[in-house]
């Protein structure tokens, strides 16, 4: 009973210092989209955003697929080197380790991003015409642009960040078979 509060304990632990790591960008995430979507979202037409979340909602199906294939491929790697004791001090903190974090989290951000897509959608539908919305309409016309904005910027960091783990891996790639080649040549 002890061992399981000690295991959620040290969960929740690294659940908060994760979020607090990842809290203060998001936060000017959030204020670079307020300001954005403040001085223009009075000349935003809504219909044409549908043609911006059908663009981000493929982007991001697209990324979580291509971040899911990565995974496939390096994970059994990291689960053999954790089954066998001698690798686990050569894997731990290298840089497979943290490619696989890189992809978890673009995953996570590519799902964040469809999943609000959807909620979008959704509460678009079932509250256009409640009187809430009609009567403070240019409030929400607001926040839909924020939102998208938002959701715009974490979805071009995750394929940033998937460009650049390919741009390493490849030169990661190079670096080996130019020691091989340097080690044939010995």
């Amino acid at each position: 009973m002890i061992k399981k509060i000690t295991a959620i304990y040290h969960l929740l632990c690294l659940l908060i210092n994760f979020i607090k790591a990842r809290a203060l960008i998001h936060i000017m995430y959030l204020i670079f989209s307020g300001v954005i979507a403040f001085f223009t979202f009075k000349y935003v037409n809504m219909i044409e955003l549908k043609s911006v979340i059908g663009t981000l909602q493929n982007i991001a199906a697209a990324v979580f697929t291509l971040a899911g294939i990565w995974i496939a491929y390096s994970y059994p790697q990291a689960i053999a080197a954790y089954t066998n004791p001698d690798k686990v001090s050569i894997i731990k903190g290298t840089e497979e380790t943290q490619r696989i974090e890189k992809l978890v989290l673009i995953i996570l951000t590519s799902a964040f991003v469809i999943i609000s897509i959807l909620f979008y959608h959704l509460s678009s539908i079932l509250l256009k015409n409640a009187p809430l919305i009609m009567e403070n309409k240019n409030i929400f016309k607001y926040l839909s642009v924020m939102l998208l904005i938002y959701l715009s910027i974490n979805q071009t960091k995750a394929i940033l960040t998937v460009m650049i783990s390919n741009i390493e891996f490849v030169n990661e790639l190079y670096k080996k078979k130019t020691e091989k080649e340097a080690d044939e040549d010995l």
